[in-house]
């Protein structure tokens, strides 16, 4: 039987309706200290002009997956004025990894870098509310573009300059609000979360799905405005009933822009995933492997040059 706060939320999701649920951003900013700091965060830090480009990392206790994303932005970001134009947001959920290589990397691939850790394990249950906190500053900086990772995804040198291609390929879509940089052979044609045929673009090197997952995904700036720069609560009973239910969060996103927002997906793909194990939902990667290691060596004949085990 469903929670009437469930029956409300869902209703909210699909209705993209944020504003009926009461957002306590100081209580959600205290979950959070900036690295090197004592106290539980109180504001966002301001920037004197918005970047071009903010790059939003989550983390869990992959350290060594985490130091080698940040070697992989480095190159992907590659020359001096670039990185000054790129803003970092790393947003680490609390564990007992040592960090301390991936953090010194990080200066590396953004002149801008806001580390943030978790002062409690949130997990997959509250896994929302480290969206939540990435909307608050996406808020705050303004950026033209956000791409969101995960920290066990890999990619080749060229992967922003391909997403930016994709992006303009499809700019003809006046509801174009997200890229979708994984794909794979088994992915639904008809549709995750919504009933959508998916549709190939022609010379676009995408298709539109409209539907997001989060290994890896960019917005624009209307993305958040659409959104409110708000995320859902998400009620424990969802994961009550089915333990091994996902975060929600991609669920949540593709609902919220059904019909309001288009959502592309890069075919082949530009994320390579599936090289290490999950940490917050083994039971439904078991179902779902989450594996595009093949279709991505078949579309640009090597791995990344990244992470490479259980190849």
């Amino acid at each position: 039987m469903y929670h009437p706060i469930e029956i409300i939320h869902e209703l909210a999701t699909r209705g993209n309706l944020s504003s009926i649920f009461r957002l306590e951003e100081a209580a959600l900013l205290a979950r959070w200290t900036e690295v090197g700091a004592r106290q539980p965060l109180m504001a966002i830090p301001r920037l004197d002009a918005p970047p071009e480009r903010l790059v939003v990392v989550m983390t869990y206790e992959r350290p060594d997956a985490c130091m080698s994303l940040m070697r992989q932005l480095e190159r992907a970001v590659g020359r001096e004025d670039a990185r000054a134009r790129t803003a970092l947001l790393v947003m680490r959920d609390a564990g007992e990894g040592d960090y301390s290589e991936a953090r010194a990397l990080a200066s590396s691939a953004a002149s801008t870098v806001l580390w943030l850790e978790a002062r409690e394990w949130l997990g997959k249950v509250r896994f929302w509310q480290s969206y939540q906190v990435a909307m608050l500053v996406a808020r705050s900086w303004q950026p033209g573009r956000t791409l969101f990772l995960h920290d066990d995804v890999e990619f080749d040198d060229d992967v922003l300059e391909r997403a930016d291609a994709i992006w303009q390929a499809t700019a003809g879509d006046p509801m174009r609000r997200v890229l979708y940089l994984y794909s794979s052979d088994n992915d639904e044609p008809d549709g995750r979360w919504v009933r959508f045929a998916r549709r190939e673009v022609p010379d676009g090197a995408c298709r539109l799905t409209n539907w997001v997952d989060l290994q890896g995904f960019m917005v624009d700036r209307e993305f958040f405005e659409l959104l409110g720069y708000r995320m859902l609560p998400i009620h424990p009973n969802r994961w009550k009933r089915k333990p091994a239910t996902s975060s929600g969060v991609g669920r949540q996103l593709t609902l919220r822009l059904r019909g309001r927002g288009t959502i592309y997906q890069a075919w082949p793909p530009l994320v390579c995933h599936g090289s290490q194990p999950s940490l917050a939902n083994r039971e439904a990667r078991q179902q779902n492997d989450l594996d595009n290691r093949a279709e991505y060596v078949r579309a640009r004949g090597r791995l990344p040059p990244g992470l490479r085990t259980n190849t």
